[in-house]
């Protein structure tokens, strides 16, 4: 892995300043998915929702990646990524948190043969339901809220809470290709805990994006997604459908046979029906 070029930005890690006499709520929705069964979660999860986003007849493919030792991320590398996160990990002094000089590892999964994340990524809120179908909007801006339809079965209501339960630092990066107009978005999410930086106060959930007003969006440079992609071995290039990177995976939780073992005990039927395949090779 070459370093990076100076000025490379990925984005802008951002969390919201609390105001006097906010309620102080912590999240819970990690507490859903235990240590021993993270692999089956990650699994059902992902795939229930790539099969809710189907496009078209083909097979939805799911590609489960763990990088090991051997596709890790330099620390000159991985700090690009974090630049404006590390003080609010710190902050909270969370055990296990990976040091700056640790390389990053990190588990991927992408899907193939589906929607991505399409709507409008200026959406705030729903207040309309007669409007467009928003999977953008649910799933970077809802908690236990989806968009799901009485014949989905997911849809990223409480399922994408697996993911940043997925790493040590409480993180996950999304990269989606849209298949009604084929834009390229990168957003990344932390989910941490109240905390404090010197005399100011931060709500839970950070983003890594471009900010307008306060409203996380998405970054569309091709050279950053280019680079991302290739930094964490996605191989996705414009093909539709949604990459997700978890940095700093529990790896004693999650491991590739535990994935294997997972996909056939959960999905044994999708797969004989020709409806799913699964890429568990590299890159």
């Amino acid at each position: 892995m070459t370093d990076m070029a100076e000025g490379f930005n990925c984005g802008e890690w951002q969390f919201r300043e609390m105001s006097r006499g906010e309620m102080n709520t912590d999240p819970v929705e990690g507490e859903f998915f235990t240590p021993s069964k993270l692999a089956d979660s990650v699994v059902r999860e992902s795939i229930q929702n790539s099969l809710d986003a189907r496009a078209g007849n083909d097979p939805v493919v799911v590609r489960f990646f763990i990088s090991g030792d051997e596709h890790a991320l330099s620390p000159s590398v991985a700090k690009h990524y974090f630049e404006g996160l590390r003080p609010h990990l710190d902050s909270l002094a969370v055990a296990g948190l990976p040091s700056e000089n640790e390389p990053l590892r990190y588990f991927v999964v992408e899907d193939f043969g589906t929607r991505g994340l399409c709507g409008d990524p200026h959406q705030e809120d729903d207040t309309d339901p007669s409007g467009p179908r928003n999977d953008f909007f649910y799933f970077w801006r809802n908690i236990g809220r989806s968009s799901k339809r009485e014949t989905e079965l997911g849809r990223w209501g409480l399922g994408k809470t697996v993911f940043p339960a997925s790493s040590r630092i409480n993180t996950f990066f999304g990269l989606t290709v849209r298949h009604d107009d084929h834009r390229r978005f990168l957003m990344g999410q932390s989910v941490l805990k109240i905390h404090r930086i010197r005399h100011h106060r931060y709500c839970p959930y950070g983003f890594c994006a471009t900010f307008e007003r306060g409203l996380p969006l998405p970054l569309e440079d091709p050279g950053v997604l280019n680079r991302f992609c290739e930094d964490f071995g996605l191989k996705r290039k414009n093909e539709p459908g949604l990459s997700i990177v978890i940095p700093y995976a529990r790896e004693e939780e999650i491991q590739m046979e535990d994935v294997d073992r997972s996909v056939i005990t959960q999905y044994f039927y999708p797969i004989l029906s020709q409806d799913l395949v699964i890429d568990s090779g590299e890159t």
